[in-house]
């Protein structure tokens, strides 16, 4: 089966609950105060199965605004980027993180799960973290904890203006834990100086 087509199926169920769906980039979004919400699609075709992953998304506009003066960024990805991915097994360790799908008739046992899915935890997750407050403590109360869907310079740029921006008397602290991360990680002194860059701008605003 076609992706396009897997996507199509649920455009019904995600009109909703309010997702619209953007025919650039086949995912659904949902506008926000702060930003959008999304839900997205990963299907790799193989001669005789597929696999079919699910992700949830969250774009602040205010955080990715200003950590993309200060990352690399390639063509439009500042308009595109996501503040974060999650994927369901990380939402519900119920969940797997990908379907194996072995004929179209699977298919819509997959999409059945999924709606499940979204309805018990995956819209709760995306309406509690949409809030600054809530998504600064995602990724703020433990910077240990990886999140697996973006590599560390992003995930402490996006951190340290989310401490910034929503949890101000915790910043020094979240700045130093964040230093101290990307010294033990050894990145390049490019990575270093748009960090520090990044910091100056966030205690000047």
């Amino acid at each position: 089966m076609e992706i396009k087509n897997v996507i199509l199926m649920q455009e019904g169920f995600l009109a909703d609950f309010g997702f619209k769906l953007d025919n650039r980039s086949l995912y659904y979004v949902k506008e926000t105060v702060e930003g959008k919400q999304m839900v997205f699609f990963h299907y790799s075709q193989h001669d005789d199965s597929a696999y079919l992953e699910y992700h949830l998304g969250i774009r602040l506009e205010k955080v990715e605004n200003i950590v993309h003066r200060f990352l690399p960024s390639l063509g439009d990805y500042k308009e595109r980027s996501i503040s974060l991915v999650e994927t369901m097994d990380r939402i519900d360790p119920e969940m797997p993180r990908r379907f194996l799908i072995e004929n179209d008739f699977e298919v819509k046992k997959v999409i059945q799960q999924v709606e499940h899915f979204l309805i018990k935890k995956g819209f709760r997750f995306l309406d509690k973290y949409t809030s600054g407050k809530e998504l600064e403590k995602y990724f703020n109360a433990d910077v240990g904890i990886p999140i697996v869907t973006q590599n560390f310079t992003y995930r402490s740029a996006r951190g340290i203006t989310m401490a910034k921006l929503f949890n101000p008397k915790n910043y020094e602290k979240t700045k130093k834990l964040y230093l101290n991360m990307l010294n033990e990680k050894q990145v390049t002194p490019f990575t270093l100086a748009s960090f520090i860059n990044l910091l100056d701008y966030l205690e000047n605003l």
